[in-house]
């Protein structure tokens, strides 16, 4: 099964090959903003590119994904830390998330990718929860998730670590919310 895209040349590895496809079709939005499975990559991607007969007046700029490790198959969670300023203090808040958008491959780097952490938008009040057994299903069980919002929060991780990736319904992220 080739996981590549004859637009460009296959590294050999699918997690890759996927998300270069995928920052591939987010440049070609946001260049252009006037133009299998029921739930995959191939088709995030597609639906990206080509939302349909129907064009919605605003089309959406991002294939978010879950990257997942090869020990044991689980999700990977990326963290780091965001100012916040309040009163005119500055203080860091902890963002863990395992749902990314691609910002694009390091310079000179095949498999070195930045990605920005997207954290949930959601209705009520619901609580993210932790990470810590690794299950985004009870992390994310009482929340009923509309969006993600960015953060600006980037992580470079290289993608040969990874040995699976799913793909979400494309969308266009919520702004930065600097009160976070």
């Amino acid at each position: 099964m080739s996981c590549g895209s004859p637009s460009f040349s296959s590294s050999g590895n699918c997690v890759v090959d996927t998300v270069r496809r995928i920052l591939e079709a987010q440049r070609k939005v946001a260049e252009d903003l006037s133009r299998g499975c029921t739930i995959s990559c191939d088709r995030s991607v597609e639906d990206l590119l080509s939302p349909g007969v129907t064009m919605p007046v605003s089309r959406n700029t991002t294939v978010p994904f879950i990257l997942f490790s090869g020990k044991g198959g689980k999700p990977f969670i990326g963290s780091g830390f965001v100012p916040v300023t309040d009163n005119g203090t500055t203080t860091f808040q902890c963002l863990e998330s395992p749902v990314f958008k691609v910002r694009g491959f390091e310079r000179n780097s095949k498999h070195c990718v930045k990605l920005e952490l997207l954290t949930p938008v959601a209705d009520g009040n619901g609580d993210t929860g932790t990470f810590t057994d690794c299950s985004l299903c009870s992390a994310y069980a009482d929340m009923t998730i509309t969006n993600f919002q960015e953060t600006g929060l980037c992580i470079t991780v290289d993608l040969r670590c990874f040995c699976g990736i799913t793909c979400l319904d494309p969308i266009t992220p919520a702004p930065i919310n600097n009160a976070v």
